[in-house]
């Protein structure tokens, strides 16, 4: 393989990588969080938007000076520290530091670590032989420096937008056209249901459980039936098994929320303290522009205050799903007929 063609593979391969970031800074904030957090360093997660910004900048950078061949060494050498580094992170959460999907191209391409791993060791071999092979160029220095500004802008200027608004394109499963109503419905009529027998421990209270398959329970003379209950177990590979909200009572009312006809507005609160100011007079625009029983209120931090922030009836939700449902602090999902037809930050409706 050519110089100029390992150039262009290894330059698009971080292109992509950082492109597919600079759309969704938030997600890519939250791969960054489960690194801190595997490693010990939550003191940085108030660095977590920062660093995702700077994360993907630096890729997309790199890999356009990869590409038109500019300061060929220098960024064969920064190209090759930056794979190596990935490579042992990557080799770390396959084995003793488990991370689960890595995050490298975002929510658009899932990889295992395994995957993942394998993927930075070709990269990683190119990476050293662009290195061994490329030569020195001679540095216009002025030049250099407005190229790598000019394309420094490209990808936080698309971070920021980002930020400001939703996600430039949505690689999630409530983006808009999605038939939310039919996916879950398909998903949970499909998952596969056991039963849980609940015994107690007579001498100590302790509760313990067992699948219905075990009959082992009936004959252990230190436990008694207590109760039973029906689950769902979820399908590899589906994409809504998180996806129930609940009542003030904690009761699953996911379908009946989803049966509703026409048109819904499902105002999502990530972050309850920016629920004041602009956001908030925009919710009351929300209000007055829908019938109160086409609003659903959703949250997944402190229900009871923001049920009396906007005295009308909370549901909650898991704080991830909820993200994933809009990246917005206050955000809004209208459903038609259970499909989701628009989303927005609460500050463009």
């Amino acid at each position: 393989m050519g110089l100029v063609a390992m150039r262009w593979l290894l330059g698009g391969v971080f292109v992509f990588s950082g492109l597919v970031k600079c759309v969704d800074p938030v997600g890519t904030s939250i791969f960054v969080e489960k690194y801190l957090a595997t490693y010990s360093l939550d003191s940085l997660t108030h660095l977590l938007l920062p660093i995702a910004v700077a994360l993907s900048s630096v890729e997309v950078l790199v890999g356009i000076l990869l590409i038109i061949g500019l300061l060929r060494r220098r960024v064969a050498i920064a190209t090759t520290a930056i794979i190596a580094a990935f490579s042992v992170v990557t080799l770390l959460s396959a084995t003793i530091l488990p991370i689960g999907d890595c995050g490298c191209f975002g929510d658009a391409v899932k990889l295992t670590p395994w995957q993942t791993f394998a993927k930075n060791v070709v990269l990683l071999v190119l990476s050293i032989l662009l290195w061994r092979h490329s030569k020195e160029d001679r540095v216009v220095w002025l030049r250099t420096t407005v190229v790598v500004i000019a394309v420094l802008a490209l990808p936080i200027g698309i971070n920021l937008y980002s930020l400001r608004y939703l996600p430039l394109v949505d690689f999630l499963p409530y983006k808009v056209g999605v038939e939310l109503r039919k996916e879950v419905v398909r998903e949970r009529e499909a998952a596969d249901v056991k039963s849980v027998l609940i015994f107690r421990n007579s001498t100590t209270g302790e509760i313990v459980e067992f699948s219905a398959e075990d009959t082992s329970c009936w004959t252990n003379p230190d436990i008694e039936y207590v109760d039973a209950r029906v689950e769902s177990v979820a399908s590899e590979g589906d994409k809504y098994s998180d996806f129930c909200v609940y009542n003030r009572d904690g009761e699953d009312v996911t379908r009946e929320l989803l049966e509703k006809s026409g048109r819904v507005a499902w105002l999502c609160i990530n972050d309850a303290l920016k629920l004041e100011g602009t956001r908030l007079s925009y919710v009351e625009r929300l209000f007055d522009a829908y019938p109160a029983d086409a609003i659903v209120v959703l949250t997944s931090t402190d229900r009871a205050f923001v049920a009396k922030r906007l005295g009308s009836e909370v549901y909650t939700i898991d704080a991830m799903t909820l993200r994933s449902i809009v990246r917005a602090d206050v955000g809004v999902v209208v459903l038609n007929d259970g499909v989701v037809e628009y989303k927005s930050d609460i500050r463009d409706i």
